[in-house]
């Protein structure tokens, strides 16, 4: 799990199970995210910069079958 961003109120972190590459993005409150980590026994990865997260989204999004088309598509009109 590697955490995104973190306040007094929320914890927004991603998940994932064997693969980092997969993962899902979840917001918490800090208890009910500590109870999620002890109970998953997570991992917590080190911090990613934002910049690194954004270009791992981006290229995420662009290898997804039919996103390049679509985005080709609405960038001709």
């Amino acid at each position: 799990m590697r955490v995104v961003s973190r306040d007094p109120v929320w914890v927004q972190f991603e998940f994932s199970i064997g693969d980092p590459d997969l993962c899902v993005e979840l917001t918490m409150r800090p208890s009910q995210y500590e109870a999620f980590r002890r109970q998953q026994q997570a991992t917590v990865l080190p911090d990613a910069p934002a910049g690194q997260l954004e270009h791992e989204r981006r290229h995420w999004h662009d290898s997804v079958p039919g996103e390049r088309a679509h985005k080709e598509n609405n960038q001709e009109t």
